[in-house]
């Protein structure tokens, strides 16, 4: 049905193959990165779901690779909460080796000469690029700290590159990972904050057709709605599909206010989906707060007392979520 709704509102594709959009934000932040990159050591880029981190790191990839000062690693598991400090190392090894190297030694004290052995040989710096490194376990991060400690100790420069959302940041600052933390650097993405409109406009102007006007698509007061109540390129993506749909199945050309805010998740904005968005879920809120997930799960649904309700939220609080 959706090449339906395209031809109803003269798109040529959907919002979802849009591209990439850039503000002064991510050009500054794309800046710094690069600048970091070459350094060596261990950098942390953090984000709440849907502002557009893993598409800022395949730029930064990109950009590096272009440039040609530096050998770009990734690491393409998929399954983060099982990935290890070997499979980081083999993510590494694959990506620099060549077929003369043979395979990674699987006995560890062999397999970190023969890896550290090889980044001495490359010319460059390396950076190994890891996504969704919140759920990353604190052993591994330590195990890659070491590894970024001993490239150096021998000549050789490495950095680490965790893309994350804003647990990754808040755990990297806890008291308990000092030692990483204390050497890493954080930055922070804030994706279209203040911008949305901008977005919105960008997002449309590169799916019409020639001919097709944004008026025809939204009116004025749809696009105000979606521009503050929705704050990732993600929602608005999203979102503006559901008004889409919504509207043709309505025969409606533009699109509403009152066709939008029917689409709004009604608990957008509601603890749970906030918290999952900074990458805590009921589990790593249980870890975190230091409490039974029964009682988490209590706090989420709105049924613990009061007074107990505004102790468990101030500390999430001071960790930065804003509830």
């Amino acid at each position: 049905m959706f090449i339906d709704v395209l031809n109803h509102f003269g798109l040529a594709r959907s919002p979802r193959e849009a591209g990439y959009f850039e503000t002064e934000h991510h050009q500054q932040l794309l800046h710094e990165l690069e600048a970091a990159v070459p350094q060596g050591g261990l950098i942390a880029l953090a984000g709440i779901v849907g502002s557009g981190k893993t598409t800022l790191l395949w730029q930064l990839q990109d950009r590096l690779r272009k440039a040609g000062r530096v050998l770009v690693a990734e690491s393409l598991a998929v399954d983060i909460n099982r990935v290890s400090l070997n499979t980081l190392k083999l993510a590494m090894y694959y990506d620099l080796a060549t077929e003369k190297d043979g395979d990674l030694p699987s006995k560890p004290e062999k397999s970190e000469r023969v890896l550290i052995n090889l980044i001495q040989r490359c010319d460059r710096p390396v950076v190994l690029f890891v996504d969704d490194a919140h759920d990353l376990n604190g052993n591994t991060v330590r195990g890659l700290k070491r590894i970024i400690e001993r490239v150096r100790r021998r000549g050789g420069r490495l950095s680490v590159l965790l893309g994350g959302h804003p647990k990754l940041k808040n755990d990297l600052r806890r008291a308990t990972l000092e030692e990483i933390g204390g050497r890493a650097i954080i930055f922070e993405l804030e994706g279209i904050k203040g911008e949305q409109k901008a977005y919105l406009t960008w997002l449309l102007s590169q799916c019409m057709k020639p001919k097709t006007n944004i008026e025809d698509i939204l009116s004025e007061e749809a696009m105000a709605l979606l521009s503050e109540r929705l704050i990732t390129p993600l929602q608005i993506e999203h979102y503006l599909i559901l008004a889409l749909e919504q509207a043709y199945r309505l025969a409606e050309r533009p699109v509403t206010a009152e066709i939008v805010e029917s689409t709004i998740a009604p608990d957008l904005n509601a603890l749970e989906p906030t918290l999952i968005r900074h990458g805590y879920t009921s589990r790593a809120l249980s870890e975190f707060l230091n409490v039974r997930p029964g009682e988490v799960r209590a706090l989420l649904l709105g049924q613990l007392p009061e007074e107990r309700t505004d102790e468990l939220k101030q500390q999430l609080l001071r960790t930065g979520i804003p509830l």
